[in-house]
């Protein structure tokens, strides 16, 4: 049975909000689109953007890409 676009939608949004964390990013609010979901960290206005269409979610975005400048900057402080 095939997972319905908010059931899948909200899988992605938790594997994406881990996989900014790793990076040291904090994301704010989802805004939701078509097919399209997309959310800044907090800290450093990365930005991360999931796309679930039927047969191939996917996830892209500065956040996945580089650590939080925000927080590599408070680690290299203390």
């Amino acid at each position: 049975m095939a997972l319905r676009n908010t059931d899948q939608l909200t899988a992605l949004q938790r594997i994406a909000t881990f996989s900014a964390a790793v990076r040291g990013h904090a994301l704010g609010e989802w805004q939701v689109g078509d097919n399209l979901a997309r959310a800044k960290c907090i800290r450093c206005s990365a930005e991360l953007r999931v796309y679930f269409p039927t047969l191939q979610p996917e996830m892209d975005g500065s956040a996945l890409d580089r650590e939080c400048r925000q927080e590599t900057a408070s680690r290299q402080a203390a």
